[in-house]
């Protein structure tokens, strides 16, 4: 297809089933060594926190091109979260070339409150991944979970205000094991497409 200016381009994938957005460069190196696209075909692209606009704009053309889903792995905490809305609104305050034009429908695959709550009864994780919820962390899920808010749904916005109530590190998920976290990631995203 052709860009808004009118230039010409072409994006194909074989077999990719969706594009994993990973908040961390360090988990998204992680996920790319142990090769994740290889056991579940996806395309992995981060923004390494907050996405610049060249980021956003790659993912955008990613999914209108070759129409797969975006799916987004963040953190267990609030500026996680806020790191997937960028993909799905920047805001008025991204100037001219913020707001929607490179806007994407991404799902918040996790982790999530209800994801972790699950491992740490399973696996009994060490409070040292535990860290307390702070007034500006408490601000930002205001800011997430507003009715005005457009990233998440109600449902999203009902886990975050009723079970956040600390943030972990998607790194905490490495005391389960090396291999732990390139697993889960990969176990969730065979749920999501069976």
């Amino acid at each position: 297809g052709r860009n808004e200016q009118g230039v010409e381009i072409s994006v194909s994938s074989k077999d990719a089933k969706c594009i994993l957005v990973i908040e961390k460069e360090g988990v998204f190196n992680r996920l790319s060594e142990e090769r994740l696209y290889d056991r579940f075909p996806c395309i992995m692209v981060t923004g390494k926190g907050f996405p610049d606009l060249c980021t956003r704009a790659l993912v955008k053309t990613l999914h209108e091109e070759l129409d797969l889903p975006v799916l987004g792995l963040c953190d267990m905490n609030p500026y996680g979260i806020s790191v997937l809305s960028v993909y799905f609104c920047a805001g008025d305050r991204m100037g001219v070339d913020g707001n929607y034009r490179y806007s994407v429908p991404i799902e918040w695959m996790g982790l999530r409150p209800t994801d972790f709550a699950a491992l740490h009864e399973k696996h009994r994780l060490p409070n040292t991944v535990f860290q307390a919820l702070t007034d500006l962390d408490r601000k930002r899920m205001d800011s997430l979970t507003d009715e005005m808010s457009p990233y998440l749904d109600e449902d999203e916005k009902d886990e975050v205000s009723e079970e956040m109530k600390y943030k972990v590190e998607l790194e905490a998920l490495y005391w389960l094991g090396a291999d732990f976290l390139g697993d889960w990631v990969f176990n969730k995203l065979q749920a999501r497409f069976e």
